[in-house]
């Protein structure tokens, strides 16, 4: 579950305990921030525990929020620039940024920067996915298209907002795959057989990029603005997100679609 406003931005239940789970969320001290924290359930009801990683700038916009248990079993964090592209440069800030946290909110010692930063340039980066080498994966948004697939490697510069698209510059990194004048607003993302899967907002659809080639295309189009995705045992499972105020929602919005995989 994800928003970039601001609010109640990401859930993910905790790898081997489903009484417990990660929370992040916007809070206000003196201005807006965000937060992960760890949550435990009585029975249906879920309550705070403790603080994993806070102090995280946050703002009106460009809030991240996505969480994954990434294969090395520390947690992974995307936190936008919170609408200030200084931050995303700026190693001591956590805004622009993937994080790494042990699942406890201590710091890995193999970080790069001897904080939670993980990579850093980035805008608003959204939806994490590994392949079955460990190559962690990143969709972000663009300011206006040139929505990217990132590759993420440990203390590399996303160029934001120095860079953008096919432009270059010593020290950062260039997308996999920009969209160019496009706009997908992409948000959670998949990986299965040498497949990205993309949920696109405003898009309106589940894009399939082929990693092979390069390429694109659409995997599954109602219209709906997708929010999240997820495959599983030949089966891929995706979020419509129409009652966000942003899309044409009806009486039986949000929905979870199961599609058969091809």
């Amino acid at each position: 579950m994800l928003q970039e406003k601001g609010g109640l931005l990401g859930f993910i239940v905790h790898p081997n305990d489903t009484e417990t789970a990660f929370l992040y969320h916007t809070y206000s001290d003196g201005g807006e921030k965000n937060r992960v924290a760890e949550m435990k359930r009585e029975g249906s009801v879920w309550s705070g525990s403790d603080v994993i990683v806070e102090d995280i700038p946050g703002g009106t916009i460009h809030n991240g929020g996505r969480m994954d248990i990434g294969p090395d079993g520390h947690l992974y964090i995307t936190t936008g620039d919170a609408g200030n592209g200084k931050y995303s440069q700026d190693t001591s800030s956590l805004a622009g940024k993937i994080l790494k946290v042990a699942l406890d909110g201590s710091i890995p010692e193999d970080n790069p920067f001897d904080n939670e930063v993980f990579s850093y340039g980035h805008r608003n980066p959204q939806g994490l996915a590994w392949d079955e080498n460990g190559t962690l994966y990143a969709a972000e948004h663009g300011p206006s298209g040139h929505d990217e697939i990132n590759v993420i490697k440990p203390g590399a510069n996303y160029g934001w907002p120095v860079i953008e698209g096919d432009e270059e510059e010593a020290g950062m990194e260039t997308p996999l795959y920009h969209t160019g004048s496009d706009t997908w607003a992409p948000s959670g993302i998949a990986y299965d057989d040498d497949t990205l899967y993309i949920a696109a907002l405003r898009g309106s659809e589940v894009i399939a990029f082929d990693m092979s080639s390069n390429s694109a295309s659409t995997f599954y189009d109602e219209g709906s603005r997708m929010r999240d995705v997820l495959v599983e045992e030949e089966r891929l499972y995706t979020i419509t997100n129409n009652t966000d105020g942003r899309g044409d929602s009806s009486e039986d919005d949000d929905r979870l679609l199961e599609l058969k995989m091809e």
